[in-house]
């Protein structure tokens, strides 16, 4: 199937002719995918270092994880919106990169990993289990650990396929 459509579209549109004209408007922009990267990336490092037991050891997980899942949506929104807005200005070059596509396939992957695997094994933590009654039967330890190191790993590539774009 071949995409390159969408990347002329979006290369041909008013949103890439802002992004190439206007430098301030890139720039903020900028900053708000960089923060929101941060955001996100702070928020599933804070969950995923308490489900290995690392940090906040004190505070039951099932807190940390519920406290967080609002910023890494906020943090996913951003980066995509902001995304899509810089993807604009190099549109085809992007639809070549090689990066690029192994960071959407990063991203995508650490959106259902996220939704589907470690909502499911967390909520099925023996510590969550013992403080919310939760009747359903607990996933192992190390089931957990392996959940939060994949995921951990599923969002580092992705961080680092975003970094080599610019390098590419």
């Amino acid at each position: 199937m071949d995409i390159v459509f969408i990347f002329e579209w979006l290369d041909a549109s008013w949103l890439s002719d802002l992004a190439r004209t206007s430098a301030g408007l890139f720039s903020m922009v900028q900053a708000v995918h960089i923060l929101s990267m941060i955001m996100l990336c702070g928020m599933i490092i804070l969950g995923d270092l308490r489900m290995l037991n690392v940090v906040l050891t004190g505070v039951p997980s099932a807190v940390i994880i519920q406290n967080t899942k609002k910023w890494i949506y906020i943090g996913l929104a951003g980066i995509i919106l902001s995304g899509i807005y810089e993807s604009s200005a190099i549109a085809m070059k992007l639809a070549t990169n090689s990066f690029f596509w192994a960071k959407m396939a990063g991203l995508a992957m650490g959106i259902i990993f996220m939704l589907s695997v470690r909502s499911a094994v967390y909520s099925r933590a023996p510590e969550v289990i013992g403080s919310n009654g939760s009747q359903s039967d607990p996933v192992d330890a190390w089931v957990v650990k392996l959940v939060a190191v994949a995921h951990l790993f599923i969002w580092f590539s992705v961080a680092a396929n975003g970094r080599w774009i610019g390098f590419s």
